[in-house]
């Protein structure tokens, strides 16, 4: 066998927070990761002697750390934090209140007990009488240690076993003091202030390679030359205006090679383009940048080299680097799968499993590699922090299984791509690279939608407003403004495929920084910047509907397939990282036959008992909005009761599922057109949740060649 060596490249990666004076952060996440994962991540591969890994460091992650650090950046979570409890006012606790599951893992209710008091008695917050009766209920003692868990149930593994102050007040767990209060504050600010020093250490000790993204996370190729976009969207999903800003890409970079050369002692020699986003000229801007490598996902690769013959690239293609044109650059690629196995499906799975299925499949490709003049490079790379939540350990047992197997393993070895290339440099050249990214091997989550057109030309107006300024101090004002609405973060909100509680938050900042760009330039802010670009009828789907349906409305799943061909919306994929509790929807699936809507709700627990007296009530947008609510039976043994003035239209089922049967006729839908609706549940008049969070599921009606085309097997 081979040797196989394995790069495991960690993406540490949050957007830029901070309102346009730069002072508060609009959201408190690159705070709370830098308790968790940031901290978590080269303490852990430290304790490896034998594991090398690279860590990307996106230079506007780093530079928010460092502010909260000098104290200079803040946030309205960590204001109240450090007020006295006794001093909070009713509209701060109702944030209290509202927001302190922020970033939590939903297991902690388990771990802590007075964490799942605290929950359980603030419940589930579905409006604003709910959130009042919740705020009334809490005592000062109560709101203080709130305040507390906030942010110590935030802090990973490593600072549960490194820090004193973390140690005791999690033993603790409750009646906690001012004084532990501010005990806590100091060591979290410590924490972030360390955290560059702890990445120089996992590199002087030869644990990691320290590489960076562009500053601001741009989409490099869209900034070079949004002409790239058109070879996988057509062209008028796209702006009217495809311009090319070449030397805002080189701007990002110079300031990404200079902060990390500041902070960290030496320049770097890999990027991580932003979203893995690659092209042509976005390499050539690279390599006249000065980086060594950069890397993209294989289905990049396998359309440079065979495009649109889908299948993934030959393991001679995908495990080997490429030197790009006639530049010093060279080009790795991910391991698609793998990268996904640990970002999404290793969670579930016992850590040793998880830890000997990656070692088997690393040991495959190196049993069939026949190149004995190099070995293999395997890339993995995905988010650092990001992963870890939705593991039961935030990673740790998962990610010392797999460190101690890869170190154990005499034909695996663990390298960065630094490394590899310097013993193995690239041989094999790529002329041309296909213009795409990680996802889909296009750009299109982040250009391409009705949002994301308005989006991008707000943006282009500017950029042009800021050309005619000509020179100054107020056009670098100006500049620095427009180089962070370039970030990839904004578009990804715009996409129709993300949304969740505070897409309005980045809708608002991103806006926002653009009144500054005007603002910067003495000129007026144009009339269009004050309305939101986000769509007020946009839903989060995990899949649209597929087919033709006709299931059968009894409150069960009937067979297999009844429900196969519908579309889906999972709560979890819009309930905020700042507020999981729990929910009694999980799941809604949509779909159609010639006449009808078909709804189906799953629950926490069968769908009769989950209710417990609540109604589900579906919402149908209109002047007025029209309804149907299903509820559990007044009398047992009786059929449910469908009310609303849409009920006629309707035939509901309510057992261990809802279920829902409406006609299209009175919605208005035409084929080919829209259908949108809301799913709330209700008791006594009063929203307790509601999905999508605000707007509407909006959903195409399917037409009669569609429904007859599209049948699922």
């Amino acid at each position: 066998m081979v040797p196989v060596k394995v790069a495991l490249v960690w993406h540490m990666h949050q957007p830029w927070y901070l309102w346009p004076d730069g002072a508060e952060a609009a959201l408190p996440f690159a705070r709370l990761h830098g308790y968790a994962g940031y901290h978590d991540m080269p303490w852990l591969a430290r304790q490896f002697s034998r594991t090398r890994v690279t860590f990307n460091l996106v230079p506007s992650l780093m530079a928010q750390i460092a502010g909260y650090a000098r104290g200079d950046i803040t946030d309205r979570a960590l204001e109240l934090s450090h007020r006295p409890a006794a001093d909070l006012d009713e509209d701060q606790q109702a944030y209290l209140l509202r927001h302190f599951a922020a970033g939590h893992p939903d297991h902690l209710r388990e771990t802590s007990p007075r964490y799942g008091q605290l929950s359980h008695k603030r419940g589930l917050l579905g409006n604003g009488e709910r959130l009042e009766a919740a705020r009334r209920s809490f005592t000062v003692q109560e709101l203080l240690d709130l305040q507390v868990w906030m942010n110590l149930a935030c802090c990973g593994y490593s600072l549960r076993r490194e820090s004193p102050v973390v140690r005791e007040l999690w033993a603790k767990d409750r009646s906690f003091t001012e004084g532990d209060k501010t005990a806590l504050l100091e060591a979290l600010q410590g924490t972030l202030a360390s955290l560059p020093a702890v990445y120089s250490a996992a590199h002087r000790e030869g644990r990691a390679e320290l590489s960076c993204s562009p500053y601001y996370h741009p989409i490099l190729p869209l900034l070079c030359d949004m002409r790239d976009a058109t070879r996988r969207i057509p062209r008028e999903d796209l702006p009217e205006q495809l311009w090319q800003a070449p030397e805002d890409a080189a701007e990002q970079l110079r300031r990404a090679r200079a902060q990390h050369e500041a902070m960290f002692g030496q320049a770097p020699a890999g990027l991580w383009p932003s979203e893995g986003a690659v092209s042509d000229a976005a390499l050539a801007v690279a390599a006249e940048a000065g980086f060594a490598w950069a890397a993209s996902d294989e289905e990049v690769l396998l359309n440079s080299l065979r495009p649109e013959t889908g299948g993934r690239p030959a393991a001679g293609e995908l495990y080997r680097p490429y030197r790009i044109g006639d530049t010093e650059l060279s080009l790795v690629f991910r391991d698609h799968p793998l990268s996904d196995s640990i970002g999404f499906a290793y969670r579930t799975w016992d850590p040793a499993d998880a830890a000997a299925d990656f070692v088997e499949r690393l040991r495959r490709i190196g049993a069939a590699w026949s190149d004995r003049d190099r070995p293999p490079l395997v890339s993995v790379i995905l988010d650092g922090e990001n992963a870890w939540g939705a593991y039961p350990d935030g990673g740790e047992g998962f990610l010392r299984a797999l460190y101690a197997a890869l170190g154990s393993d005499p034909d695996l070895e663990t390298t960065s791509p630094d490394e590899y290339l310097r013993e193995f440099p690239a041989t094999d050249r790529l002329d041309n690279v296909f213009p795409g990214s990680w996802i889909d091997h296009s750009y299109r989550t982040w250009i391409g939608g009705a949002e994301h057109r308005r989006a991008w030309t707000l943006l282009g107006q500017a950029r042009e407003a800021l050309k005619r300024a000509g020179d100054g101090e107020p056009a670098e004002r100006a500049g620095e403004y427009l180089l962070r609405v370039e970030g990839s973060d904004w578009f990804w909100w715009y996409s129709e495929y993300h949304h969740d509680e505070y897409e309005a938050v980045f809708d608002a900042l991103y806006r926002a920084n653009l009144a500054a760009t005007y603002a910067a330039l003495g000129l007026p802010e144009p009339a269009e910047l004050a309305e939101p670009i986000s769509a007020a009828t946009s839903g989060w789907l995990i899949r649209s509907p597929a087919g033709y349906m006709q299931p059968t409305i009894n409150g069960r799943v009937t067979d297999y397939f009844e429900w196969q061909p519908a579309g889906l919306l999972r709560t979890s994929a819009l309930a905020s990282a700042m507020h999981r509790s729990a929910h009694i929807v999980r799941e809604v699936y949509f779909g159609f036959d010639r006449e009808a809507l078909y709804l189906r709700v799953d629950t926490v627990g069968p769908a009769a008992d989950a209710l417990d007296g609540a109604a589900l009530c579906f919402t149908f947008p209109g002047r007025p909005d029209r309804r149907v609510a299903l509820a559990p039976p007044a009398e047992p043994a009786t059929a449910p009761r469908l009310t609303g003035d849409l009920a006629s239209a309707a035939d509901g089922a309510l057992d261990t599922i809802a279920e829902l049967r409406i006609d299209l006729a009175p919605l208005g839908a035409q084929p080919g057109g829209f259908v949108a609706f809301a799913v709330c549940v209700e008791l006594d008049g009063r929203v307790l949740e509601r999905w999508p969070l605000r707007g509407f599921v909006r959903v195409e009606t399917p037409t009669e060649d569609a429904l007859a085309s599209s049948w699922i097997v």
